[in-house]
């Protein structure tokens, strides 16, 4: 291709259907979407937390025990109490009381004088537990992102969208309460924004629109936070460079969830609110530690379930269940079969009195949609197309996995098992240069809905390749194209590729700034690769 950076940057925004260029490249926050426009129900919503405020009535924030949740009800608290309310902390025990507003939850609440309840990234499923606010004199005011159902729960309000993260909800809704006490422009907004962007990204919601403009404008505020609780975490992680979606999503949102996987997510949302310098270290020591543990048992996990799938190989969907398994990390298990065997994969925790499911899909099958349709045997469930979760009775395992077998096989086909990587354009070696790079830097932030640029160049010659990393599963290479230049790479994943020196071959890469060695020179991320003929 041309190597002109206009053309470049022409591809890449027809490659994301982006029509709005200046909007995209310029994500700032007076283009945020007006939250009126969002929400219905927000003036009803506003005018009860504004009341409340006034009145001291005792408000609860009942979030999700997932750092989505987490930062949302973090957010939410964090808001309320700065504009002058009485706000307390809820977030439900996952291996307890799993997922969702529970009614023993609210009676738990209220008992305990609360007037108004916010849900945060949960909720919308609640239809009998609106029923118990309700009559028990609490208004309840869900705040959601996941997947409408038949019913809608009749609560005081409802806040929906599923064009953000629950955090995402949390700080929008936040926004209209700082506007209306006309503190808009107070600090509190931006520690809300570095909030929402860790939950956005952890989420993995689409990063266009909003989600785009909220982890834009929250990665640097994150870069210069002052919330004592992620400076303890930086640190702890051994973080000293700069904060992106990477560092966040596989760095930062691991130790974070790690509690609420292991033990009780209320230790991450004091990490975040904590004002403690003290604390705040020993609490993100602690969080490390039980990460670590969090990988121990997802490591044996998987190795179980790799073992009680041998011989399903023919099956459209993979199922693994097991009491060994930990209702907290059943979904990451999930998760790392998709990337093995790229199938939709259900893993179920059994567990007394109900045992937990969660599941995880590939391009082009709902797996909410697929859960949902066997929701006669199911106690409780709800997700995304890509993500669900479920509670069931332990008995009704065989009939449920009987029955979602049943629907795959009929609505999936072969060639919906097999990955396809998007390549963005190809390139002369010629052209892999600073320009390229810097072209690239200004679609980033990278995630869902945004990937990062893929490119394919031919006829590079292996000057040197050799296994690397933990098992020697990633292949560490040196690539000469064919104008001679040297390209240091790493192919994730490709060590069983049988190369040597001498060997000429075609790569497919994301093109990448070598941060580590410090002397700016570009690297490969290679993502496949074949031999030239």
């Amino acid at each position: 291709m041309d190597e002109n950076p206009k053309d470049l940057r022409r591809t890449l925004l027809k490659n994301r259907n982006v029509e709005d260029a200046d909007s995209f490249f310029q994500p700032h926050l007076y283009r945020l979407t007006p939250v009126n426009k969002l929400f219905p129900s927000l003036d009803k919503a506003i005018e009860r937390i504004k009341r409340a405020i006034k009145e001291k009535d005792l408000i609860f924030i009942y979030g999700d025990f997932d750092v989505d949740g987490i930062t949302g009800t973090a957010i939410l608290w964090e808001t309320i109490d700065f504009l002058g309310g009485r706000v307390l902390p809820f977030i439900p025990h996952r291996e307890k009381e799993g997922y969702g507003i529970h009614s023993d939850a609210i009676e738990h609440i209220a008992k305990q004088g609360a007037k108004v309840i916010v849900s945060v990234d949960c909720g919308i499923t609640a239809v009998a537990e609106a029923e118990v606010a309700k009559r028990l004199g609490v208004d309840l005011i869900i705040t959601d992102h996941h997947s409408l159902q038949t019913q809608i729960p009749k609560a005081y309000a409802v806040i929906h969208t599923d064009t953000l993260a629950g955090s995402g909800v949390a700080f929008m809704l936040a926004k209209a309460l700082l506007e209306f006490f006309n503190k808009e422009a107070d600090e509190q907004f931006f520690k809300n924004l570095e909030l929402a962007s860790i939950g956005t990204i952890a989420d993995m919601v689409p990063l266009i629109s909003d989600n785009r403009i909220i982890v834009a404008n929250g990665l640097h505020s994150l870069n210069k936070s002052e919330r004592l609780g992620l400076k303890a975490l930086y640190n702890e992680a051994g973080l000293n460079k700069k904060i992106g979606t990477y560092e966040v999503g596989f760095i930062i949102s691991p130790r974070l969830n790690a509690a609420g996987r292991m033990e009780n997510a209320l230790d991450s949302l004091r990490l975040l609110l904590t004002k403690n310098k003290d604390r705040a270290s020993r609490i993100a020591s602690q969080l490390s530690v039980t990460n670590k543990r969090r990988q121990e048992a997802m490591a044996e996990s998987l190795g179980h379930a790799r073992s009680s799938l041998k011989g399903n190989g023919g099956t459209k969907i993979l199922i693994a269940h097991h009491e060994s398994y930990l209702p907290g990390i059943i979904g990451l298990v999930a998760g790392r079969l998709v990337d093995e065997f790229y199938k939709p994969s259900i893993v179920i925790s059994e567990i007394d009195p109900l045992s937990r499911g969660s599941a995880r899909s590939i391009k082009g099958f709902n797996i909410a949609e697929a859960i949902g349709k066997q929701k006669d045997y199911l106690q409780s469930h709800g997700g995304h197309p890509m993500a669900a979760g479920f509670s069931i009775e332990k008995e009704k395992i065989p009939v449920f996995k009987e029955k979602i077998l049943n629907y795959a096989e009929k609505t999936l086909s072969e060639k919906d098992f097999t990955p396809t990587l998007k390549i963005d354009a190809r390139l002369d070696v010629d052209h892999l240069d600073e320009g390229a790079l810097q072209v690239i830097k200004e679609f980033e932030p990278f995630g869902v809905g945004n990937r990062e640029p893929t490119f394919v160049t031919s006829d590079f010659e292996v000057v040197s390749a050799k296994a690397v990393g933990n098992g020697g599963k990633h292949l560490r290479m040196v690539l000469r194209g064919r104008n001679y230049r040297l390209f240091n790479s790493i192919a994730f994943g490709l060590a069983g590729r049988p190369l040597k020196k001498g060997d000429l071959i075609d790569a497919v890469y994301n093109l990448k700034e070598d941060s580590w060695s410090g002397n700016g020179r570009i690297e490969l991320r290679v993502k496949d690769l074949q031999f030239y003929n």
